[in-house]
């Protein structure tokens, strides 16, 4: 019986070694193919997927990464700006405005338009509602900036007065409106009472009737001082409602004024008196 180092046939040993080389070699031949033929297509595979990556990078960019913020990175949740910025206007009972000196005021809310500059400053000052303002109805105005403790009474010689009717003429259901201007051109500000009693303000007719007064029936007879500030002015508009009134709150003729012209006075406690007029259109 033959083993593998000794074959026994009817041929030489030479022909049995060699045909056992041939079949190794052809072995390791079909081995080799196999191996080459996995990594081969491995490759491809790779490529094709690299190709793939390539053709969808080219349809555009891709979407930009941002940072986000970081635990390290402050919010801001602040108004960009040097300063700090108020919205509206901040103050009470309707009169709005604030002022310092040295600086120029600035104006609040509530109808009011301006500020008040006091000290060396300058400025103006508005509002709505207040000093020749009552209950009694008939006239309602602004009452600008209350006076501080200290100021002098304003004198003739540095504070003017002016008056003017917003429109010259008022159509039917219009309210007439009035300006009265304090301008106070010293370097001093200073005060002016504009209550019902020490300001007064009077309506007549185109007769030279007396329809409307603002101390015939004052809700208060109290002073109602207001600060006119240094180099600035106080100014106030006025609405009168065409409501007529009586001296010492009698009862006066029911109903709206008519039509006409209406001549409007206001005397100003210890300052001058100025005239405006205006027309109530007819309906």
């Amino acid at each position: 019986m033959g083993s593998l180092r000794n074959p026994i046939g009817p041929l030489p040993s030479s022909i049995y070694w060699r045909r056992r080389a041939v079949a190794l070699a052809l072995l390791a031949l079909v081995v080799l193919l196999v191996v080459w033929a996995i990594s081969l297509g491995g490759s491809k595979g790779d490529q094709g997927q690299d190709a793939a990556g390539g053709s969808d990078g080219s349809r555009g960019p891709t979407d930009p990464i941002t940072p986000g913020p970081t635990d390290s990175m402050p919010s801001v949740t602040e108004r960009p700006g040097g300063r700090d910025e108020v919205d509206g206007g901040a103050g009470s009972g309707g009169d709005d405005g604030s002022g310092s000196g040295g600086a120029e005021g600035a104006g609040g809310s509530g109808g009011s338009e301006g500020g008040s500059g006091a000290g060396g400053g300058s400025g103006s000052g508005s509002g709505g509602g207040g000093a020749l303002a009552g209950s009694s109805g008939g006239l309602t105005g602004g009452d600008g900036i209350p006076a501080g403790p200290g100021l002098a009474d304003c004198s003739p010689g540095d504070v003017s007065v002016a008056l003017k009717s917003v429109e010259n003429e008022y159509e039917p259901g219009d309210t007439p409106k009035l300006k009265l201007t304090l301008a106070n051109d010293s370097g001093e500000a200073c005060r002016v009472d504009l209550g019902r009693t020490a300001t007064v303000l009077t309506v007549t007719d185109s007769d030279g009737d007396r329809v409307w007064s603002s101390d015939d029936c004052p809700p208060s007879r109290g002073a109602a001082w207001i600060e006119v500030p240094a180099k600035g002015d106080s100014v106030h508009t006025l609405e009168w409602d065409r409501e007529r009134s009586k001296p010492e709150c009698a009862t006066p003729e029911s109903g709206k004024v008519p039509a006409g012209s209406y001549l409007v006075e206001i005397e100003v406690a210890d300052l001058s008196t100025e005239q405006t007029s205006f027309v109530l259109a007819k309906d």
